[in-house]
């Protein structure tokens, strides 16, 4: 498959924003005729490896350990056999073969903080024949994008929504295909048809569901996706100065670009590092100029150490892929600040 193409990513970007939409709405935005763009979407499914999935409130969510970890190996075993080791891991999401400044992504989630750390310490021990450095980071909230989940979110809502198990088995169908209808729905889960459209209207009145979407199993071909963490040193003239220049940066996506947002995932971490993102550009030297040299740039009269790294293969999971207008959805960010006080500021 070539890059992507103006019409591909008019599809792409339709079914980000609302993967339920039908054939024909998506057909008359991108112009294709129904049988096209059923075609395309085939297409499409197959070379990325598309999944239509939910973006669930992360909020509505009981205690939730999300980190974001960073490991170097100093020996590199085979793709297969990281895979085969985190191929059943219950704690983690999702895990990226990289090639940089570290080798594995892993992005794990944990009900309870000592789950987590039990957790981190068996994967200590199951990666140290291969010499490996692990730098976790909590994963504190999302500025843009977000991480998808595997089922076990379902059981990590809040006890304060007022779900039960029917809820939890649409939750769990739509996960794993959100285009499903509500007669597919229903057949597959044993709930009446009309009761499926009532409890499905309810999950996204509440805000557990907050949209439907999708994410990718591959890397688009011929573009590339880097993962990179920050960490900056501050002075006082940074949250005043700085910090708006960088979210300035993030914010001015070229929507010309024959592909999604670059800006894929945009997250404030906390631990080894402080901030962290993935994006997807044409090319590794363009990848690198927008990203990790730009910020740089921006903090030239300071500290600011990155680590970046093609992602190559996903071992395990989807990697975020969606184009949404940020401007019209992320109306306010809270941005960094050497404050104990928050600020939310106007894009």
């Amino acid at each position: 498959m070539q890059f992507i193409n103006r019409k591909d990513r008019l599809l792409l970007i339709g079914l980000s924003e609302d993967s339920r939409s039908t054939v024909t709405k998506l057909s008359k935005t991108v112009g294709y005729s129904r049988a096209t763009t059923i075609k395309a979407l085939d297409r499409l499914k197959k070379s990325l490896g598309i999944r239509f999935t939910l973006e669930v409130d992360e909020s509505e969510l009981k205690t939730f350990e999300r980190h974001i970890i960073a490991v170097k190996l100093s020996k590199k075993p085979a793709a297969r056999v990281l895979k085969e080791i985190f191929e059943k891991d219950r704690y983690a999401q999702n895990v990226y073969l990289t090639e940089g400044d570290f080798d594995l992504l892993i992005y794990a989630t944990a009900g309870k903080a000592v789950e987590y750390i039990v957790w981190e310490t068996h994967l200590a021990e199951t990666l140290v024949e291969y010499g490996a450095s692990i730098r976790p980071s909590e994963y504190v909230t999302t500025h843009f994008g977000y991480m998808p989940l595997n089922d076990s979110f379902v059981d990590a809502i809040s006890g304060a929504q007022k779900i039960d198990d029917k809820d939890r088995e649409i939750l769990r169908l739509l996960n794993n295909d959100s285009r499903l209808g509500y007669r597919e729905i229903s057949k597959q889960s044993g709930i009446l048809e009309d009761t499926v459209r009532y409890r499905l209207f309810a999950l996204r009145k509440s805000g557990i569901i907050k949209r439907f979407t999708i994410a990718v199993q591959n890397p688009p071909e011929g573009s590339v996706s880097m993962a990179y963490f920050v960490n900056y040193i501050f002075n006082k003239e940074t949250s005043a100065k700085k910090f708006p220049a960088v979210k300035a940066h993030f914010f001015s996506s070229d929507k010309d670009e024959p592909i999604l947002n670059a800006f894929q995932l945009i997250a404030p971490i906390s631990g080894s590092y402080r901030s962290f993102g993935i994006t997807v550009f044409q090319n590794k030297e363009e990848a690198f100029e927008k990203t990790i040299a730009k910020q740089k740039s921006i903090f030239k009269d300071e500290k600011v150490e990155i680590k970046y790294a093609i992602i190559k293969k996903v071992l395990k999971g989807l990697l975020p892929f969606r184009n949404l207008d940020i401007r019209d959805n992320y109306k306010t960010i809270e941005w960094h600040t050497t404050t104990t006080k928050s600020t939310n500021t106007e894009l």
